[in-house]
């Protein structure tokens, strides 16, 4: 459309765009600036961001004069390709000019050439500093495969190989290291190392071969911070390397025995002894050993066969003692015919039992009384001359006159047999009055007064007294620590642990991990706790710290509930199942921890001892088939086991089954009870948990019954579960709502 055909419908045509035209130039000047701001800003807006600048590159400079020098050398290189001296010019020339990456390719080839450690060493450094990490461990293996590294390069390697899971490559190296230079570092890796193996005894017999012909004091050294450790059995690997010449000595074949023995080989270290007696003749120290070995072995006759021959000086402290038990236990007092006081006159307290022993019991009294003018420095010998004097009837006198040398001039011996007659009930009280003004004056009058508080169960006294700053031996603190765990003491535990962790050395057996462990087992068994004891259980080599933690899980009131936990599945399952097979006091402790821990693994071997004898292992493997196998297997066993038992051995079976069966058979076991024991049964059963103090066992017995009770039975049981703080439960029942509760 055009303007010529609606001329009136058109607006005229405007003149030229002078928006600014009456504006200064100034202002003109402003505001187009502005806009031409505003512009750039909407256009960048609208835009995408900028790309980042592109990386600084630093270019190396420019020095013609080396360059030249080094391409000359690298032709000298390449004309002579075997000769090492051009090689050595062009790594100068390189070190010179700074230049790794080549310097490092030029080391490396010049090792190759001439075999030299040294380039590759400082080819190793330059790769790592570098960065190239698998080069450097390249150069690094090389150097080992060459036997060149320094004592910090082995042991270098050696962390990289572990690193690496590769446990026998790092006892390889380290044992070559060892070879050229024996130093008690590279020893401790080494030992380190052969630990991580499969079967540790394959290189540390090697360790033991090369330490006795390189280093024999480095060899000693390491054994004894085996055995102190807590790994006796690393030090008998270690040991069994030696020469065979070597071995047959009686001084180290007494060393080899005293490793058997702690790694619970007594068996094999009795028949050593013996053979080294019926041979060469025993060392000082074997005579104590062997007869404490053949004691534990039940060889009663060889035990006081060697004690008859045995020195007064030589007499352990506890032998007397312990001969008495041997001999009662046996009943055979002919055993002690053996023996003549005349040969102990120098040890008064150990004539005493001796004489006692066969039965001549006027010396017995004459030598006690002798012995009480200078009474015995050990703890063991004060208890052995204690129980004696109990034993003849001058217990009384004793204590009479030895408290009033105690008031008077309080000698350390003295104090301590007097501590050892007080501990009677009726003399604990007034001797802690006399002792507790004297706990200050040193470790014996602590060791005295700690004794009888923790006998007096005055717990939280004990925990004080060691948390002040009060002394005690080591043996002692162990004892109270290994007591406070079994009564769960935690205050008095932690003190106890905290003095031991204060001490230069803990006591024989005894590593820094037991005292952890036995601390934490002071509290109610969990997760962690028991975690721990396991682990220790798993690695530990030293038979009576195994022992020691075995008894505190076993006796553990919660341990009945741990194989919910995943225990069945640890590793130290295996061994403790293997240490259940013995027949002594650590085995039946072993068994019994495994029929809760690992019920099914357990019912093999308790059904084998249940056959031998029914009252004792029947209950046990019983709960062990409930827990492992199912009611059915569990009840069978059971409907079995009671025609067996006298009426007391029933019942008594039958309420160790019943406070410890799974919740799913206890229905079927209180009709069996109903059946066997009559209508009073459950009285008696919940009077003899009340006994025990077995709260939790008699909340629950008290919550079943009252399900089947009536309603004055009711109010009875919603009295008595009130009274043992059981608030939610005596409410359901007085409710009568018991049934809805878990």
């Amino acid at each position: 459309m055009s303007s010529s055909v609606l001329p009136g419908l058109l607006p005229p045509p405007l003149g030229p765009l002078r928006p600014l035209a009456g504006l200064s130039a100034a202002r003109r000047f402003g505001l187009a600036l502005s806009a031409a701001a505003l512009a750039a800003l909407a256009t960048a807006s609208l835009l995408p961001p900028p790309a980042a600048p592109p990386p600084i590159r630093l270019v190396a400079p420019r020095h013609p004069a080396e360059d030249r020098a080094i391409a000359s050398l690298e032709r000298a290189v390449a004309a002579q390709p075997d000769a090492p001296f051009p090689l050595r010019r062009l790594a100068a020339q390189l070190r010179a000019s700074h230049r790794p990456v080549p310097l490092a390719e030029v080391l490396e080839r010049l090792h190759a050439l001439t075999g030299e450690p040294a380039p590759l060493r400082e080819a190793m450094q330059l790769r790592r500093d570098l960065g190239d990490a698998e080069a450097a461990r390249a150069a690094l293996e090389r150097l080992s495969a060459i036997g060149a590294t320094t004592e910090a390069e082995a042991r270098q390697l050696a962390a990289l190989r572990i690193e690496a899971g590769d446990a026998a490559g790092a006892f390889a190296g380290l044992h070559a290291a060892i070879a050229r230079n024996p130093t008690p570092e590279l020893a401790l890796r080494a030992m380190q190392a052969a630990a991580k193996l499969p079967d540790p005894a394959m290189a540390m017999r090697p360790l033991g071969a090369l330490l006795a012909e390189v280093a024999p004091d480095l060899m000693e050294a390491l054994r004894r911070v085996l055995m102190k450790d807590g790994r006796p059995d690393l030090a008998l690997y270690l040991l069994e390397g030696l020469p065979a010449e070597l071995l047959a000595q009686p001084a180290m074949a007494l060393t080899v025995a005293q490793a058997e023995a702690r790694a619970g080989w007594g068996g094999a270290a009795l028949a050593r002894l013996m053979a080294l007696r019926a041979t060469e003749g025993l060392p000082p120290g074997g005579g104590a050993l062997l007869i404490d070995l053949a004691l534990a072995e039940g060889q009663l006759e060889e035990a006081f066969a060697v004690a008859a021959l045995l020195p007064a000086e030589a007499w352990p402290a506890a032998l007397p003692l312990r001969l008495q038990e041997a001999a009662r236990a046996a009943r055979d007092p002919s055993l002690f015919r053996r023996l003549d006081p005349a040969r102990l006159a120098a040890r008064p307290e150990a004539a005493a039992a001796v004489a006692l022993g066969r039965g001549d019991r006027t010396e017995a009294r004459r030598l006690a009384l002798l012995a009480l003018e200078h009474p015995p420095a050990s703890t063991e010998g004060a208890r052995g001359l204690a129980a004696l004097l109990r034993e003849l009837g001058l217990d009384q006198a004793a204590h009479e006159r030895l408290r009033r040398e105690v008031q008077a001039t309080p000698e350390p011996q003295a104090i301590r047999l007097f501590a050892e007659l007080a501990a009677l009930p009726g003399r604990r009280a007034a001797a802690l009055v006399l002792l507790e003004r004297l706990r200050g004056e040193g470790p014996v009058a602590g060791e005295a007064w700690l004794r009888l508080a923790l006998a007096e169960g005055r717990l939280e006294d004990a925990a004080r007294f060691l948390r002040g700053g009060g002394t005690a031996p080591a043996p002692v603190l162990a004892e109270t620590l290994t007591l406070a765990a079994t009564r769960r003491a935690p205050a008095l535990a932690e003190a106890a642990a905290a003095a031991l962790r204060a001490l230069p050395d803990l006591p024989e057996g005894w590593t820094a991990e037991e005292v952890a462990v036995t601390a934490a087992l002071a509290r109610p068994l969990n997760p962690q706790n028991l975690a721990g004891a396991l682990n220790l259980l798993d690695w530990a080599a030293d038979v009576a710290a195994r022992d020691r933690v075995v008894a505190l899980l076993a006796a553990a009131p919660e341990v009945a509930g741990a194989g919910l936990l995943g225990a069945a599945q640890h590793p130290a399952l295996p061994r403790l199942l293997r240490g259940a097979q013995a027949r002594d006091a650590g085995g039946l402790a072993r068994l019994a921890l495994v029929a809760v821990l690992a019920p099914a693994e357990a019912v093999p071997l308790l059904a084998q001892r249940a056959a031998e004898d029914p009252a004792r292992f029947g209950p046990t493997l019983v709960l062990a088939q409930l827990r492992g196998q199912g009611a059915g297997p569990g009840l069978e066993t059971l409907r079995a086991l009671l025609p067996q038992l006298d009426p007391a051995q029933r019942e008594a079976a039958l309420f160790l089954v019943l406070a410890a069966a799974p919740q799913d058979s206890q229905a079927a076991l209180r009709q069996l009870a109903e059946a066997a024991l009559g209508a009073g049964w459950p009285a008696r059963y919940e009077a003899a948990l009340d006994r025990q103090g077995r709260r939790a066992e008699l909340l629950a017995a008290l919550r079943m019954r009252a399900t089947l009770a009536s309603p004055a039975e009711r109010q009875e049981i919603a009295a008595r579960l009130a009274a043992l703080g059981d608030a939610e439960g005596a409410r359901a029942v007085a409710q009568g709502t018991i049934e809805e509760l878990p």
